[in-house]
This record gives C-alpha cells, sequence and structure tokens, in this order.
C-alpha cells in the first residue's frame, strides 16, 4: 500500500476521506472494498490489498472515519451507520465504481450491512468477516443486548462497550497504550472471554496497566508502527463507534429501513474466525443464515484478527469465493 495510491475525497456531508485506491485499468475484475473495524487504519488490510491487486482486482482501501487521514469529528452522532455507508457510496461515486464487492470486518461489518441495506444496487457480493452482519434494530438498546448474552452464552460478550463509550475511555487508553494493546490482541485469546468482554473488566485491566505479551504475528516494531498509525489524531473518533451504539443513535434511522432490505440477496461470504471469544461463530453464522439467499462459511482456526495471524488463508479464501461467485 503505496502512499502514491493514497487519495483524498470530500463527502456529501462535508468529510475527508482518505483512502488507497488500486485501480482496474482493463475492467476484467471487479473492485474489492476493503472496510476496517476497530482498532486499525486502512493498512491492516495490506495483504489482502496486495493479493487484491496481484491478482488483478480493483481496491479501495478507505481510512474509516476517525482514522488515519480521514476527519475524526468528536460528535458520536456522526458514526451513525446510514450516513458513514454514504460516505463509502461517495468514494465509489468519485471513482466511477458502480458495483463492488463489499468487504468487510468488526466494526466495519456495521458499514457494510448497511450498504446492502440502503445501497444494494452498488454490492456484488459481500464478505462479512468474524461478524455476521449488524441488521438495523430499530429497538436496539445496550442494556437489554448485554442481558441476553449473558442468559445465552454465559457472559458479557460486549461487556467492554460501555467503558469504550465512556467519557474518560480516550484518555485512559492513550496514557496506557501498551496494556490496552496487550488485551485488545493478546497473545491468548482466551483473556477476551475473561478480562474484555465482561463488564468492567477492561476498565480494570488498563487501569491497573495489566500487560501479557505479544501475539504471534507481531514484532514489537509491527506493534508500534500499528499504534503509531492508530493514534494519528488520538482515539476519540475510533471509540465514537461503541458511544454511538451504545447509545441507540442508529434507532431512528433504522426505523425507515424496510424489511425486505434486510436480506442478502447477493452471494455472501461468511469467515469465522474459530477462536474468537467475542464474535463468537455460532451465533454469528445462525444469525446470518436468516438473511442470506446464497451464503458461504469459511471457518479459519484464527483469532479475530485474521488479517494478521493467517492472511494466506484469508486471501485465499477471498480468491475461492471471488473467483466462484464473480
Amino acid at each position: 500500500m503505496e502512499s502514491a495510491s493514497y487519495k483524498k475525497v470530500i463527502t456529501q456531508r462535508g468529510y475527508t476521506y482518505g483512502y488507497y485506491h488500486n485501480p482496474n485499468p482493463n475492467k476484467g475484475r471487479p473492485t474489492v472494498l476493503l472496510l476496517m473495524g476497530f482498532p486499525s487504519t486502512a493498512r491492516g488490510w495490506s495483504s489482502q490489498y496486495s493479493y487484491l491487486a496481484k491478482h488483478d482486482y480493483g481496491v479501495i482501501a478507505p481510512d474509516m472515519l476517525g482514522y488515519g487521514g480521514t476527519d475524526k469529528p468528536t460528535d458520536a452522532g456522526a458514526y451513525r451507520a446510514k450516513p458513514m455507508a454514504q460516505d463509502i457510496v461517495d468514494i465509489l461515486d468519485k471513482e466511477g465504481v458502480q458495483k463492488a464487492v463489499s468487504v468487510s470486518h468488526d466494526l466495519g461489518v456495521i458499514v457494510g450491512t448497511r450498504l446492502v441495506n440502503y445501497h444494494a444496487d452498488r454490492v456484488l457480493v459481500s464478505v462479512l468477516i468474524s461478524i455476521g452482519s449488524f441488521q438495523p434494530n430499530p429497538q436496539w438498546n445496550y442494556e437489554k443486548e448485554i442481558q441476553h448474552y449473558n442468559k445465552t452464552v454465559g457472559y458479557d460478550i460486549f461487556g467492554y462497550w460501555d467503558f469504550f463509550a465512556a467519557a474518560d475511555a480516550a484518555s485512559l487508553i492513550e496514557k496506557n497504550l501498551d496494556s490496552f494493546y496487550s488485551l485488545a490482541f493478546p497473545a491468548d485469546p482466551t483473556l477476551w472471554k475473561t478480562d474484555m468482554a465482561p463488564r468492567g473488566k477492561m476498565r480494570h485491566w488498563i487501569e491497573s496497566k495489566r500487560q501479557a505479551g505479544l501475539p504471534s504475528y507481531w514484532t514489537e516494531e509491527d506493534k508500534r508502527k500499528h499504534q503509531a498509525r492508530l493514534m494519528h489524531g488520538g482515539l476519540q473518533g475510533p471509540l465514537n463507534y461503541y458511544a454511538a451504539r451504545v447509545r441507540g443513535l442508529d434507532n431512528k434511522d433504522d426505523e425507515t429501513v424496510p424489511e425486505e432490505n434486510y436480506k442478502f440477496n447477493m452471494p455472501t461470504l461468511f469467515v469465522a474466525t474459530l477462536k474468537d471469544y467475542i464474535c463468537l461463530p455460532s451465533m454469528n453464522e445462525a444469525a446470518l443464515r436468516r438473511f442470506c439467499n446464497d451464503l458461504t462459511v469459511k471457518e479459519i482456526d484464527s483469532s479475530h484478527w485474521v488479517m494478521f495471524e493467517k492472511p494466506d488463508e484469508l486471501n485465499q479464501a477471498l480468491g475461492e469465493f471471488l473467483a466462484d461467485k464473480v
């Protein structure tokens, strides 16, 4: 991902987005849109970007709102799913891409799902990694969701969201960045079940300045580079994705989505990360099957961070799916 391929666009609502673009001059294969989640810039897709470009796909990898070279509004309302999906459509329009392959991971799936809900005519096929989808829910209530997961799974799953939505979260994490990274990108994925998902545990971890070592897929230099990219502009923007969800800021928009638009009528690939103790594979697959008419599931024996831990397997899964479906 070379700096020469990094471009800027001002969206209809006035935000500047930075994005990497590998054009597809011969138009023989479609453009793939890579939507990253928390807490990574577009550079988190570097292996997939290179693989797809090498195989003659066009590629667009934006720094999502709040990250990297993209604007970082401090108002959580800016991070509602519907307008962020329109921002991505504005990028496609800028590059003259009528239909794209949508690939999303983590909270990028929120935007990937709204592309389908509001702009299905722009999505050729959909790939969802780790999270199965994030469908509209006008009655979304964070507290009720926490109670539901605790009863059905046995632990909170998204209990850390209220910490991320707290007013002091950004400053606390920024002051204890290594502690945060050792839990967000753990050497032992089961720490997510014991020390991240349960309510109050992640705040305690960071306030206690706990450390748990590097994951196998990173060197210390890799981690420092990732941190430097993430900290370009601070963490308030990225954390606003959680603030918007905890406060139910999508609910009014979700009321406007017709139920028939919940369906994924295009071919869809779900990449299940089997060592993910927050985005549980079986639960996400079951939810996705309710909405997909043509679903392929690929299981990878990886933690949540499959693009770092098992990049070749993820690339192969993408390549095989695209060769079959587009």
